[in-house]
């Protein structure tokens, strides 16, 4: 997990400072952000097969967060 967010990362940040310049891209990026850790705690829950995909996914929201800036 701690590889992948750190290939995310620079590309994350790109889109961040290149849609920045908008005023109305905060509400678009929170959108993004969202998206992002939610498809990765999916991933992480599919690869760790935990069959309460939603309920148990704390801890990989937590690791997604402190993985990233």
């Amino acid at each position: 997990m701690n590889r992948m967010v750190e290939e995310l990362n620079p590309k994350i940040q790109g889109w961040r400072n290149y849609y920045a310049v908008d005023a109305f891209a905060d509400l678009f990026l929170n959108k993004v952000d969202w998206y992002i850790r939610k498809r990765l705690m999916l991933f992480w829950n599919k690869k760790c097969n935990r069959r309460m995909k939603h309920s148990n996914s704390r801890l990989a929201g937590i690791v997604a967060l402190q993985s990233g800036p």
